[in-house]
């Protein structure tokens, strides 16, 4: 079963503190070194396919995959993201919208990328799944990225931040719903309810060679970070990433990616 993972902001304060501080060009130079850009060369080598990021953020993606040779519009429900985008470039391919409900015809785009967005809607995947099968044409490929319910988050990470909470409600402050976190066999059903067919399962988070990044022990745990730069660890948090990855390369990844193909 799904992990509900609360936050002690409200949707509105979590979104704005979660971008306040990052800048297009380091959310750029951050994602380097991410699982993603193979998987991207993998499925995506072909130029000049009409691609959708639905819940875009920054724009390190749409902008990724423009260097690719595609063909992209990022869309954001955030105006003040889009803002930003067009401040760095007021000829960047992004609009302001709702993933679950997309101004676009059927059968428009040939892939559908979503990174770390269908998990924040409390009432579950479905609609912003169901747009996503609508808007790509026949043989059109989704990339959906989720958090996902690891075994070091199961057993670490959640039960600590449960304490927090305890002490929060303790005290009558509030928590509020922020995302859910997925198993594998959880994220597959809920794509293929869709309708769609799953081609491949990956991790989502830096590349195994890389050990001096990762998103999921930084995210997890705070004292773990390096004040350098985002997503790098501290010495004894790379110690604990190579001891991780020993065991196994799902112990701690940060999220789960799945490419579907709507047939």
């Amino acid at each position: 079963m799904s992990y509900t993972f609360y936050s002690f902001r409200d949707r509105k304060e979590q979104d704005e503190f979660m971008w306040a501080d990052e800048s297009y060009e380091g959310l750029l130079k951050s994602s380097e070194n991410r699982n993603l850009h193979r998987i991207f060369s993998r499925f995506l080598a072909r130029p000049g396919l009409k691609i959708i990021e639905a819940g875009c953020g920054m724009g390190t993606w749409v902008t990724h995959l423009k260097r690719m040779g595609h063909d992209v519009l990022g869309v954001d429900y955030m105006d003040s993201t889009v803002q930003k985008l067009k401040a760095v470039d007021p000829e960047f391919p992004v609009q302001q919208g709702d993933v679950n409900d997309l101004a676009f015809p059927d059968s428009t785009f040939d892939a559908y990328v979503s990174l770390g967005v269908i998990e924040h809607f409390q009432e579950g995947p479905e609609k912003a799944l169901a747009e996503a099968f609508r808007i790509l044409k026949p043989g059109g490929m989704a990339f959906i990225t989720v958090p996902y319910l690891s075994v070091f988050r199961r057993l670490f990470s959640h039960p600590l931040r449960e304490l927090y909470f305890l002490i929060r409600r303790i005290r009558g402050k509030p928590k509020y719903f922020w995302e859910y976190r997925y198993t594998r066999k959880e994220l597959k059903k809920a794509i293929e309810q869709a309708g769609f067919r799953v081609v491949h399962v990956d991790i989502d988070d830096y590349i195994p060679e890389d050990n001096v990044h990762h998103i999921g022990l930084c995210a997890d745990f705070f004292f773990l970070r390096s004040s350098e730069e985002l997503w790098k660890l501290n010495p004894v948090g790379r110690i604990l990433l190579r001891c991780g990855r020993w065991i196994s390369p799902w112990f701690f990844p940060s999220g789960i990616h799945m490419v579907a193909v709507k047939e």
